[in-house]
């Protein structure tokens, strides 16, 4: 089937925020004498932020108390020192697939206030529908976000291709039966096995996505 549509991940795609995230979770589980490992969060992460907290709380003996606790103290961390970086040449890659007038979505489980207000400041006019763990009532590791995106943008899901940097979004995407490109962000092309192609970068993701459009 034609490519008609590319469906991006947010953090570890669109923004360079894992590293942030993960220091605020790691923060938060320390109060409670648990040390969290940098791989333990990004395997799990593109679920909702209550997803991730109850699969660390259970794999460290947490009651559902503590983890709501370590939740909240969690995002207060990560409001303290959030910085928006983006990855190398994300800006050129989005213009240039805007411009061949590709539609464009964020299919992401991360907060739709603090998505939503990215994407108005800095991407406002790329992306033609946004996703997020509100959105939908199953989150990644379920297709349903993909398939909602799809639908917004009124693609079937074989044609869209989704750009991902997780498993657990990987395993989403490909349960909806689309294309994935994983970006090597935050883990090795170990982790992402599952994914279509696999890309160091975003100087390589375009190059994939050039050929998959048939576009220069």
């Amino acid at each position: 089937m034609t490519k008609k549509a590319i469906l991006f991940d947010f953090d570890g795609v669109v923004v360079k925020s894992m590293e942030q995230h993960f220091e605020a979770w790691r923060r938060a589980f320390a109060e409670k004498g648990i040390e969290m490992k940098a791989e333990e969060f990004f395997i799990l992460e593109g679920q909702g932020i209550r997803t991730i907290a109850l699969q660390v709380g259970k794999n460290h003996g947490l009651d559902e108390t503590t983890v709501n606790e370590v939740m909240e103290r969690k995002v207060n961390y990560y409001n303290q020192f959030m910085t928006l970086e983006f990855y190398e040449h994300f800006h050129e890659m989005i213009e240039h697939l805007f411009k061949n007038k590709i539609p464009m979505a964020i299919v992401t489980g991360g907060n739709s206030d603090r998505v939503r207000g990215v994407i108005r400041e800095h991407f406002n006019h790329y992306f033609s529908a946004i996703v997020t763990i509100e959105d939908v009532e199953r989150g990644k590791p379920f297709p349903d976000p993909f398939l909602k995106a799809a639908k917004l943008l009124d693609v079937e899901p074989e044609s869209c291709v989704v750009v991902e940097n997780a498993p657990m979004g990987i395993t989403a995407a490909k349960r909806a039966g689309m294309t994935v490109i994983a970006v090597t962000t935050t883990l090795t092309p170990h982790h992402l096995k599952e994914a279509d192609f696999i890309a160091r970068d975003f100087f390589e993701v375009e190059n994939i996505l050039q050929k998959l459009f048939n576009i220069k």
